[in-house]
């Protein structure tokens, strides 16, 4: 009724059917049989929920049969012993509870996480990393598994920092003007040189930021970025002209440039990038510049004019990208302000209700996979 009546009395069989499974929970914990225990749990939630028992029946075996469907296919990507694989379900199961993604979507994503090399003692880690990526941030978990699982290959990230990693890219997002999407596809476009030259994870992601920030799209400006970073390196590696170019724009003596972007390449790739803007405050031609250091290219060019305009932004950037990573706590409070959400707490109370079902279908699967073999060999000898 439009008055409200449905919502409070719908609150009410709810709360009642919590207590009928805690009591079913409680009652059958003495009984040997899985099918006593099955058939007590059923008749005791079915009577909490207002439904038949068999009405709740259908409802468990469905539940049990998609989510059994879901995680084989986490048995077929991750080489792992039977307990292994039960206890990673169990933590699939239970994570379930805790956000707003069911059981399968979870599953799923662990599947692909064994598909991309992910080792298996960082599977569920994982897994909870790129669901909240997908709650916090406007990447999808697919996208995000499929680009931080190549990122930290490529940059050779250990996987135990997936949640650094993120907290980093969220910290990012919600700072800069650009959005987490933009900040990934930009670090997949430099992560190969920006590992190359000693940047770390939260590094490389910041200078991201900053680059998608003056509006340089990933695929011109990444591939600009990492030439320039491979120019410093030959130049720091060479000495020579080159050398002393870079160090006399970064306002640096060729020996301090060499030993600032040995020791921090973030350190002395931004101090490049700002004595471009020192150069222009000053009245000098940043262009003229560039092109006597054979940085001529017209993406080149483009690139760090805009990143030299927005100078402050990098190392606003980096500044926050690496305390992100370090405190690692970005993407845990975004991914949980998202659930306190009624929407969230709703889709958490279902995964609560699926549970139960999976629970009352683990307890009767045996019969119904008794009763499917009597049929199919009567079927075969009929």
């Amino acid at each position: 009724m439009a008055d409200g009546t449905v919502i409070i009395d719908t609150k009410f069989n709810l709360d009642k059917f919590k207590a009928q499974v805690a009591a079913a929970e409680k009652q059958t914990s003495t009984l040997a049989g899985k099918g006593a225990v099955g058939l007590n749990k059923l008749k005791l939630a079915a009577a909490g929920a207002g439904l038949s028992v068999g009405a709740l029946a259908v409802g468990a075996i469905k539940a049990g049969i998609s989510y059994e469907s879901a995680f084989a296919g986490v048995k077929k990507t991750v080489n792992a012993t039977d307990a292994e694989l039960n206890k990673m379900s169990k933590g699939i199961e239970d994570m379930s509870l805790h956000m707003p993604k069911t059981a399968e979507e979870l599953a799923h994503i662990a599947e692909g996480a064994g598909q991309l090399g992910i080792k298996k003692e960082a599977i569920l880690g994982f897994t909870k990393v790129m669901a909240r990526m997908s709650d916090a941030t406007n990447l999808s978990s697919e996208e995000a598994s499929m680009s931080l699982a190549k990122f930290a290959n490529i940059t050779g990230m250990s996987q135990k920092n997936f949640s650094n990693l993120g907290s980093a890219i969220v910290a990012l997002g919600n700072s800069t003007a650009t959005t987490e999407k933009d900040i990934v596809a930009m670090g997949m476009r430099i992560a190969g040189a920006g590992s190359q030259v000693g940047m770390t994870q939260a590094q490389i992601m910041s200078f991201s930021a900053g680059l998608s920030s003056v509006g340089i799209e990933a695929e011109a400006g990444g591939t600009a970025f990492s030439q320039l970073l491979a120019k410093m390196n030959t130049a720091t590696a060479e000495g020579g002209v080159k050398l002393q170019q870079f160090a006399q724009v970064a306002g640096m003596s060729s020996a301090q440039f060499k030993k600032a972007f040995k020791d921090d390449a973030s350190g002395a790739t931004l101090a490049f990038i700002q004595g471009l803007k020192k150069i222009k405050d000053s009245g000098g031609e940043p262009i003229q510049v560039l092109r006597k250091m054979g940085l001529s290219g017209i993406r080149m060019q483009d690139m760090l004019l805009r990143a030299s305009n927005g100078s402050k932004i990098f190392s606003k950037a980096l500044k926050t990208g690496n305390k992100a990573w370090r405190e690692n706590t970005a993407l845990s409070k975004e991914a949980g302000q998202r659930y306190q959400t009624t929407e969230s707490k709703l889709l958490m109370l279902k995964n609560r209700f699926m549970q139960v079902e999976r629970d009352i279908y683990a307890a009767v699967k045996g019969n119904i996979r008794g009763g499917i073999d009597g049929l199919s060999a009567g079927v075969a000898t009929a």
